[in-house]
């Protein structure tokens, strides 16, 4: 609770006075911008949460002001902050409430303006379909005709006018890499079907057109010898006559070639053939959805165009942002900002931990198949999806079926110099017909289940009762303990979501806590992942199939690109050519 806060969540004269005094106290200390504009949003945020406890007719103006101002001292202190969109979204929302609270229009006139920073201040923002639909909603929006067939006739791009959903993307204002959320908030819906691939070549550009039946989120890279430029689209398939892939060769100045294939299961990859240096933007248009890329000469300009949100209302002609300052990290998922998080430290070197090996067989599924080998297979996996597609630097505790001791894997990510560490296992339960999957990290426990799936994976330890109080300590470790149930929850996430797509009966058995030897040593976040029962006849006829074993290695890299996102811009980029449609 805020300083001053009273228990009974009433606002008094006393409180807001102390807030802004330390409001003023945290203006004037030394730390980076960056962090004052957090701490103003954390506290800004408990006063809104504060602020919605108390019934609505006992607030005055001077309530609802305290809260705005709160929120207004983040882009005060840090205009380039990621808090500042947020912020804004809560001030037009607070804005509304007095509007109605208090029947005054002019309130309303205060939040239409607060959603409109949101657009022209931060054109990249997550919360920009939002603002629009709400300027939409209080009349401040106009009705956008539809746009003209991505075919009509363009004598130059820079006359084009186009109605476009959602965020502009274009390589002078995202990085390599960087995921683009789908608009309207649509990630991780079902899966979307891409149904044509077409292209129009013009005086100062070429158009590409994906046409498919929802939005999704996507990101681009470039590889070289020879050059080449391709997007990844995620949660997407190729269908109809598609499904196969297609090559489209171009008579063009700038583009020999377009590929389209199933890159992942879930994944689809476009790829261009460039004859030239090229600068690109993308972006939807809706009525039918489609994915239009615009290729022109590097160097030239970009064309006019129009953001409006999926189905609702448009907004002022959209103007060529710079490139954006560096993303401040998120909250954990327990709305946390730990010590690395405000320090901005960012993961750049990965252990990937096969448990087991050697003699050391792991669990054993009715039918013979050993948790030592089906764990080596999925690391690997993993490992070359987080070198291709994160640019990650990964060491692996073993690569072949050798027994490795668990102090000696705690050894190699120490002495590696890693920043995260994910052991992967598989689980075992004296019933055949448990099943589920369950992802682990360091703490202590008293939870029965907890306590015996630790002990099964600790049998291999070397070390003694002495050392018990140092075990202690290193467990009982504040920052790496968030930030490892951080990454354990959406590593679990991201796991569960795919080991239910092949059976509806696997559960979510959640994120638990237990004193696994191997992550005790470890100084940096570490998880242990349980992927499923090899003691279940079905679980274990799952993990035979390369197609299973692909989704988890895909799974539990989408749970730990998650986890880089949220930590900041992350330091992760391909250093190498990523593998475009089979993999080349």
């Amino acid at each position: 609770m805020p300083v001053g806060m009273n228990p009974s969540r009433r606002f008094r004269p006393a409180a807001m006075a102390l807030v802004l005094a330390a409001l003023v106290v945290q203006l004037a200390n030394p730390a980076t911008r960056r962090q004052q504009a957090a701490s103003h949003f954390k506290t800004a945020s408990q006063l809104y949460d504060d602020l919605a406890a108390v019934p609505t007719l006992e607030l005055a103006k001077r309530q609802y002001e305290l809260v705005i101002s709160a929120f207004e001292a983040v882009h005060r202190v840090d205009p380039s902050s990621g808090y500042c969109s947020d912020a804004l979204l809560r001030v037009a929302d607070l804005y509304e409430r007095m509007a109605d609270r208090f029947e005054d229009d002019s309130y309303r006139l205060k939040a239409v303006e607060s959603y409109r920073l949101v657009m022209t201040k931060y054109p990249q923002s997550r919360h920009l379909p939002t603002a629009l639909a709400a300027l939409a909603r209080l009349g401040a929006g106009s009705t956008a005709d539809q746009a003209p067939p991505e075919s009509s006739p363009r004598p130059h791009a820079h006359d084009a006018i186009e109605k476009i959903v959602g965020t502009l993307m274009a390589d002078d204002l995202y990085q390599p890499n960087q995921v683009v959320p789908a608009p309207g908030g649509q990630n991780g819906q079902a899966v979307a079907a891409i149904s044509a691939l077409r292209h129009h070549s013009y005086e100062d550009g070429t158009r590409i057109v994906l046409q498919m039946d929802r939005p999704v989120a996507l990101k681009y890279d470039r590889l070289a010898s020879p050059e080449r430029l391709y997007f990844d689209l995620f949660s997407s398939r190729l269908s109809g006559d598609l499904s196969r892939g297609t090559t489209t060769r171009f008579d063009d100045r700038l583009i020999s070639s377009a590929r389209l294939g199933q890159n992942r299961r879930t994944k689809v990859r476009l790829v261009l053939d460039l004859k030239s240096p090229i600068s690109f933007d993308a972006f939807w248009l809706a009525d039918p959805t489609r994915l239009v890329v615009d290729v022109r000469l590097e160097g030239s300009a970009r064309p006019k165009r129009t953001a409006i949100a999926l189905g609702v209302g448009g907004s002022e002609p959209e103007k060529a942002a710079p490139t954006p300052p560096p993303r401040v990290a998120e909250t954990t998922a327990a709305g946390k900002l730990s010590l690395t998080r405000v320090l901005g430290l960012k993961p750049s070197r990965i252990v990937i931990d096969a448990g087991h090996g050697g003699h050391d067989t792991g669990a054993v599924g009715p039918r013979g198949l050993q948790e030592k080998n089906v764990v080596l297979d999925i690391a690997k996996r993993l490992g070359a999806l987080l070198e291709a597609n994160l640019g990650a630097e990964v060491i692996q505790t073993r690569e072949s079926d050798v027994f490795v001791e668990l102090e000696e894997r705690t050894r190699i990510a120490n002495e590696g110099d890693a920043d995260l560490m994910v052991s992967i296992h598989c689980n075992s339960a004296p019933q055949a017909s448990v099943r589920g999957t369950e992802t682990y990290y360091l703490s202590l426990t008293s939870d029965p289940w907890e306590l015996s799936v630790a002990a099964h994976e600790n049998a291999g330890s070397e070390r003694s009762m002495h050392e018990l109080q140092d075990i202690l300590t290193e467990i009982t470790l504040d920052d790496k303990t968030e930030e490892s149930r951080d990454l354990a929850t959406r590593v679990q996430s991201s796991l569960h979501q795919a080991a239910s797509r092949h059976s509806s009966r696997i559960r979510d058995r959640g994120v638990r806590k237990a004193p696994f030897v191997v992550l005790v040593g470890v100084r940096i976040p570490a998880v242990l992942v349980e992927i499923g029962f090899l003691s279940n006849a079905s679980d274990e006829s799952l993990m035979q199939k390369d197609s299973f074993r692909e989704s988890v290695a895909e799974s539990l890299y989408e749970g730990i690109s998650a986890y880089t996102e949220s930590l900041a811009t992350s330091r992760m980029r391909s250093a190498a050519p990523a593998r475009a449609l089979d993999r080349d």
